[in-house]
């Protein structure tokens, strides 16, 4: 027998199996544990870890340098109503993260060296933010960042 007939049977036959009713038996169950048992789980609140569902805004990375960080992003109502700005500071002093939603005043937030902070923002409909990392010291800044939506 060559390869293809094989290969039909095997799938002719498994097309048989998943359209019998005896199949659909427990397929509630399954996709019921699928959702409610998510492959990937948040342990800690301050872990930069994505859960699928996540709008991810900032990636999870490091950023090692001496000139500031910038990242604009905006926030859609659409996809939650909460996001998490996380940033771990490893650096060798204090760094400021300057958070703009919008049209408002900008907020400053220090973050002392080998501290980690997650700024919640509630989200009302679409609102643009911007992100600004620095140093008043001119120190090498060395973080890790990361935002989602939820």
């Amino acid at each position: 027998m060559s390869l293809n007939i094989i290969l039909g049977a095997g799938l002719a036959f498994s097309l048989l199996l998943s359209a019998h009713p005896a199949s659909a038996v427990g397929l509630e169950d399954r996709v019921k544990d699928a959702f409610t048992n998510p492959p990937i789980t948040v342990e800690n609140s301050n872990d930069p870890i994505v859960t699928p569902l996540d709008i991810q805004l900032i990636r999870p990375f490091n950023y090692s340098s001496y000139n500031a960080y910038e990242k604009s992003f905006a926030l859609d109502s659409d996809n939650g109503e909460t996001s998490n700005l996380w940033i771990n500071n490893t650096s060798t002093d204090t760094i400021y993260v300057k958070i703009t939603l919008g049209n408002l005043s900008p907020i400053d937030i220090p973050i002392k060296k080998g501290t980690q902070k997650t700024t919640r923002i509630g989200v009302i409909g679409t609102t643009n933010v911007k992100v600004y990392i620095y140093s008043s010291t001119g120190h090498k800044m060395d973080m890790n960042i990361s935002a989602r939506q939820f």
